[in-house]
């Protein structure tokens, strides 16, 4: 894989909500109200190793909110001052993860995802570095920083079942998801996985 080859799939090879029931079998792909949307924006940082694609993830910090201790995609909320929805993207990952803003190529977009529990539209971009900058963790957002190959988090070989606790009395049965190490990657998260690593098996 070159960077060339990312950039063509992903210009190519997104299919957005085609995809997103295999992760997400529960899902209302209804066009939300748009005038209770919060817009957000997240990253894939993504770089090479050997020819093979890595990628950024963060485990957050525990809070009391509906994404606490989720693994996801640096990334969040958009600000009246941002410039646009890649500004957004590109700022919040100097917040939780210390990229500067201008580090990274923009090679492409994937599908907008609405969330319903919180609300957030999130646009995700996909940015190529050679190598990635140094980290440098906001402990009070994130917990852990993850630097996954795509092989080991494959959501088309590797996706297993959990039941998901959200608090005292709800708990989520066997929703599909991705086992990485100690954690289990769901939601919006794995439906933007899950698209990103279609596209790049597309010949």
């Amino acid at each position: 894989m070159t960077k060339e080859e990312i950039k063509f799939k992903l210009q190519h090879y997104v299919f957005g909500e085609k995809l997103w029931t295999e992760f997400a079998p529960y899902r209302n792909n209804k066009t939300p109200d748009h005038s209770n949307v919060k817009k957000s924006s997240v990253a894939l940082h993504v770089s090479l190793s050997n020819g093979q694609i890595q990628l950024v993830l963060i485990e957050r910090s525990k809070y009391k909110g509906t994404h606490s201790q989720q693994i996801a995609f640096p990334g969040g909320k958009q600000d009246p001052k941002d410039d646009n929805p890649e500004y957004t993207a590109r700022r919040e990952s100097f917040e939780e993860i210390g990229f500067d803003l201008n580090t990274g190529e923009l090679i492409g977009e994937l599908t907008e995802i609405f969330i319903p529990v919180s609300g957030f539209e999130v646009k995700p971009y996909v940015f190529f570095h050679q190598e990635f900058p140094k980290f440098i963790m906001n402990k009070r957002e994130v917990h852990s920083i993850l630097i996954c190959m795509l092989s080991d988090i494959d959501t088309q070989t590797k996706k297993s079942f959990k039941d998901i606790r959200i608090n005292e009395t709800l708990v989520l049965k066997n929703i599909p998801g991705i086992k990485y190490d100690k954690h289990f990657i769901w939601g919006a998260t794995a439906l933007i996985l899950h698209e990103f690593n279609t596209a790049m098996k597309y010949l």
